[in-house]
């Protein structure tokens, strides 16, 4: 089931835009995930991050999403409090297509496949109308994951808590 466009989200197009790694420092929770990351990937990536290894400020804002392919989408494993208010309730088992707009969600999907090929983070800006006609701003970051050492089926999603917002209908330009 696709969500249907909200009357702002035909007025408003949503913004992706992919953020050089090379910035991370200007991010520095998303940071912290990035080096922990890093470290835990040897040979092969991580199968998991467990949340202690995550500062304690960045858990109301991360997701762990597993990759499914019939339909493309990702499905949500365990989402912090603060995501799962800004989309107006528990995000458990529903997939990106469950709570974003057909656009967005492939998007979402879009920047989880880049981070799979390429076997790296992904940091980016994203905006967008949500299903409640609120528009978001902020900045996230997508680690790739693997079950089993190899192949990316799941990926970490934060959000940088300091650069959530909602903007205002005249704000957006």
């Amino acid at each position: 089931m696709v969500a249907t466009p909200s009357r702002f989200a035909t007025l408003m197009p949503s913004r992706h835009t992919e953020i050089d790694l090379s910035e991370i420092g200007q991010y520095p929770m998303l940071k912290a995930m990035v080096d922990f990351w890093q470290q835990a990937s040897g040979e092969s990536l991580p199968r998991r991050i467990e949340p202690f290894d995550v500062p304690k400020k960045l858990m109301p804002y991360v997701m762990l999403l597993d990759l499914e392919t019939e339909p493309e989408c990702l499905r949500v494993r365990l989402a912090g409090t603060e995501v799962c208010a800004k989309h107006g309730g528990e995000l458990r088992s529903k997939t990106t297509n469950d709570f974003f707009l057909e656009d967005d969600a492939q998007a979402v999907v879009d920047a989880a496949k880049l981070a799979a090929s390429t076997r790296k983070p992904t940091l980016a800006r994203r905006e967008y109308v949500g299903l409640d006609d609120r528009m978001w701003g902020y900045v996230r970051l997508i680690l790739p994951l693997s079950s089993d050492g190899v192949k990316v089926d799941r990926f970490f999603k934060a959000i940088e808590p300091a650069t959530l917002r909602e903007f205002r209908a005249a704000s957006r330009g």
